[in-house]
């Protein structure tokens, strides 16, 4: 992916880059949303800054932001970051290699106790997709080296099994058509820990954490033992933190004790609006109290846990929080230190205001999927999984990838002509005739990208209209009339 130079400032919404040319409404409403049980589900809003460890008020009055409002003026957002465009279909990039002898054949994804693994990457295949495999001894099998297809190579003979420089079948051997993967996928069987802290508040099942966990499971039937999933809920006294130091603690021996080579923390809470703090305590709401991001990991989530997670052979943590983590610079750069001091290999966070945690699991799982389970790089499974995720084109997604130099930022917004006009939102209503979805798509807009546009209401008599700011500091790749995602690339 080319990298491009650093441009100017883009005056863009945080929240929503269109312009709705009309008169604005007044007044401000609660964060909280109505759900069909009838309970108040929040959404985040503004809580008190409390660093942990100092004894914060006994309650407090907060008056909240409107649902979706900037949680910035233009002037402190985060569009200095230039972009580029990337293609609708994206190609994941060739698996590395990892330890040889994979549990799982990489030709039909199950397992069979005699498999033979490839000499050269440790690709396993089983007898099942290479009939010649069946009618052999295992004496004669060991006797021989194993060339697997993805290391054969395309348009060569597949030989496979070879005595010395010579090929034990000169004829080919067999591949049955049982494949499920791409070429040169391979089917990983280190053993994963999906670690999870959520806030008191917005613990419930169906979260990002246990639907991944459940898919898991489908890759270690034959090996449960080497994944497991452990939740800490946590509501935090900022007077008081030895109740949850001991919890943390228990769970940091339980680690300890089953040694897992993976490691995937995804921490589920609230942040502030106004300042991208996370919130350690409270509902959300007015009894809420955050702190800064950095200092939330020093407490909530402790030094063991960072020891733990720096020894991993691979760590990965998904923040689900809403978009001021990331939306805000100063917080932004606390996450940037916060990937480094626990070398995670890749962190995400995402830019919606208002997120809604459980509409990321799709995405969360097929990046998992592609990088601990058949193994391909991080790098370029980001791309593939955005857009193979129906639910999260309503927000931007944020991908710090540690490096031994430092941290690489990358952000994906979700950039369509007339769905998401240079990455913004329509409004669902025109707020002077409040006709439902009136916006006339002018003509030719479809080969359109990030350019200034006007989208006029179609309601008789009105004359509201629209219009679609410019990226400044943006550069499409020549070719974009097909694409649809936008990666924003922080400068050096």
């Amino acid at each position: 992916m080319a990298r491009v130079k650093k441009h100017s400032a883009a005056r863009m919404s945080p929240s929503n880059p269109l312009d709705l040319l009309v008169e604005k409404t007044k007044g401000k409403k609660n964060t909280a949303k109505k759900t069909n049980g009838g309970k108040l589900k929040t959404t985040g809003g503004t809580a008190t800054h409390c660093p942990l460890g100092i004894p914060g008020p006994v309650s407090t009055s907060v008056e909240l932001s409107p649902a979706g409002a900037p949680a910035l003026p233009q002037s402190s957002q985060d569009s200095v970051l230039p972009a580029v465009v990337l293609p609708k279909k994206v190609r994941t990039g060739r698996p590395s290699s990892v330890q040889p002898g994979d549990l799982w054949c990489s030709l039909c994804g199950n397992g069979h106790a005699s498999s033979v693994t490839c000499s050269k990457c440790g690709r396993s295949n089983c007898p099942g997709c290479i009939p010649e495999l069946a009618g052999m001894e295992k004496e004669e099998l060991d006797s021989c080296t194993y060339e697997c297809p993805t290391c054969c190579g395309r348009r060569n003979i597949f030989y496979g099994l070879w005595k010395g420089d010579a090929p034990v079948f000169p004829q080919g051997m067999t591949i049955a058509d049982t494949a499920k993967g791409d070429h040169g996928v391979r089917y990983k069987s280190s053993s994963v820990i999906v670690l999870e802290f959520i806030m008191a508040s917005v613990a419930g099942k169906g979260t990002p954490a246990l639907a991944l966990h459940v898919q898991l499971q489908g890759f270690f039937s034959q090996n449960p033992q080497d994944l497991k999933y452990r939740c800490v809920p946590f509501d935090v006294d900022p007077s008081n933190l030895e109740p949850h130091r001991e919890k943390v603690a228990r769970v940091v021996n339980l680690l300890n004790r089953e040694n897992f080579d993976q490691a995937i923390l995804i921490v589920h809470t609230h942040s502030d609006k106004e300042r991208g703090d996370l919130m350690y305590c409270g509902d959300g709401n007015t009894t809420s109290q955050s702190t800064g991001i950095s200092d939330f990991f020093e407490k909530v989530i402790g030094p063991d846990l960072r020891e733990y997670f720096q020894s991993r052979k691979y760590s990965m943590m998904v923040l689900a929080a809403c978009g001021s983590v990331v939306r805000i610079p100063a917080a932004r750069e606390e996450l940037r230190e916060v990937a480094n001091s626990f070398k995670f290999a890749d962190t995400f966070a995402f830019s919606e205001a208002n997120l809604d945690p459980y509409r990321i699991t799709p995405f969360i799982t097929e990046f998992v999927m592609n990088v601990l389970v058949t193994g391909r790089p991080s790098k370029d499974t980001v791309p593939a999984a955005l857009s193979l995720s129906s639910t999260l084109h309503y927000t931007g997604v944020v991908h710090l990838q540690w490096t031994e130099t430092g941290v690489e930022m990358e952000r994906f917004e979700r950039v369509h002509p007339t769905a998401r006009p240079n990455g913004g939102r329509f409004p669902l209503q025109c707020k002077i005739c409040h006709a439902y979805r009136p916006w006339v798509v002018p003509k030719a807009t479809k080969k359109r990208y990030n350019i200034k546009q006007v989208f006029k209401c179609g309601t008789k008599k009105c004359s509201g209209f629209l219009v679609v700011r410019r990226l400044k500091g943006y550069r499409p790749l020549p070719d974009c009339l097909d694409k649809i995602f936008a990666a924003l690339i922080s400068p050096p």
